[in-house]
């Protein structure tokens, strides 16, 4: 586990033959022959857990939705915790067995073996995602394995740490955990350091560390969070003793080019305001299109778009989003130039349902309801990933 290796894969172009996404379909032993993305406006992943996947049956799908509620699935091998991304050349997602790149031409599948949790998936430039996954403990600390799929090829290496937060900054790929390996100072990791590591683009291929503070915090787990002007944002809890003190959330950045941290209280003028759960999970969401006008604009755990000044961490309430349970962890959201989009959680056992808002006013534009029963959709697999079409 400790060796570093690398491998470039073979690839494996289906057929760009057939019908698109209309209407609802399932596909079985992988991606059928047919699929493309046609019509889809969403992405939404499935997979079961690590624990539950064998090798040896396909526990996990890719739903590709289209406006107006129908759906195609896409079969995969699982991905627990999946992450996608999707750009301008198509969508990217992956299993412990391949990598895909879903287009208008159709599905390519790139044989790329790897673990079966991930951290996320990040586009890079048009044709280049890359994936960070969480393959564990090692003999000298602890390993993440990084897949980079450009074109008809995915190469793969393992470096040092375990990053639950990741961004993109002018095409290279950046991670935040508690430091590991030779990052780590003390052993115990309540009072480890957290590490901000480079891990594409460097000289010697491995990670690069950038910085180290004592005072930041992770959060929850983020698949991209924002970089703007060379800083990487998002909220957490402040540094603290023991777990049953209360939350005290704050506006993180770090500069990729100096290394340094800064955090900022969020202060906000109703001390009513919920910013997290009471059971101090479920941190707000954030992701790469979140910084509007020197704001951070983040789903709330309120079912509430909020908004925090970068320079400050004044906070205030934008305007309130649909959500079953008033502290649910479990919708999504992606944030464009003049939308946000929602992935609504259905705890209450209602259909998968997307709306899109305003940015600016919060008015309600439109949404998407999946024409299926929700248990039907999952399949006994759990909902662990959300993309829109940019």
């Amino acid at each position: 586990m400790n060796r570093r290796r690398a491998a470039t894969a073979i690839l494996v172009t289906l057929s760009a033959l057939g019908m698109g996404l209309s209407g609802c379909s399932s596909s079985v032993w992988g991606a059928p022959e047919d699929e493309k993305l046609g019509e889809g406006k969403y992405a939404l992943c499935f997979s079961k857990q690590s624990s539950a996947m064998d090798g040896k049956h396909q526990d996990g799908k890719v739903v590709i939705a289209n406006q107006d509620g129908s759906f195609s699935e896409i079969k995969t091998w699982g991905m627990d915790t999946c992450s996608m991304a999707w750009n301008e050349a198509g969508l990217f997602f992956s299993d412990t067995r391949n990598d895909y790149r879903l287009d208008n031409a159709g599905l390519t599948t790139i044989s790329s073996e790897k673990t079966d949790s991930q951290y996320g998936m990040l586009a890079t430039s048009s044709d280049t995602a890359v994936g960070i996954y969480n393959l564990g403990f090692s003999e000298t600390g602890y390993t993440t394995q990084v897949v980079t799929t450009s074109g008809t090829t995915s190469t793969k290496k393992e470096i040092e740490g375990g990053y639950f937060i990741v961004s993109k900054c002018d095409g290279a790929v950046y991670g935040m955990g508690i430091g590991t390996g030779p990052y780590s100072t003390t052993g115990d990791p309540e009072t480890e350091p957290m590490v901000l590591n480079q891990l594409t683009g460097t000289a010697d291929g491995k990670e690069k560390n950038v910085g180290s503070s004592n005072e930041a915090r992770e959060g929850i787990t983020l698949e991209d969070a924002p970089c703007i002007g060379g800083k990487i944002y998002y909220i957490s809890d402040a540094k603290r003793g023991g777990l049953d003190a209360s939350a005290q959330p704050v506006l993180s950045s770090w500069d990729v080019d100096t290394g340094k941290y800064e955090s900022h209280p969020l202060v906000t003028e109703d001390k009513n305001l919920t910013l997290f759960r009471q059971d101090g999970t479920g941190f707000p969401y954030v992701a790469s299109g979140s910084v509007n006008n020197g704001a951070l604009e983040w789903l709330g755990a309120g079912n509430s778009i909020m908004s925090t000044e970068l320079k400050n961490g004044n906070t205030k309430q934008r305007f309130t989003v649909e959500g079953y349970r008033n502290d649910s962890a479990t919708s999504k959201a992606v944030f464009t130039e003049n939308e946000v989009i929602v992935l609504v959680d259905n705890n209450d056992g209602s259909n998968f349902r997307i709306a899109r808002y305003d940015r600016i006013t919060g008015k309600e534009l439109g949404r998407t309801v999946l024409d299926v029963r929700p248990d039907k959709l999952s399949d006994g697999m759990f909902f662990r990933g959300f993309a829109a079409k940019p």
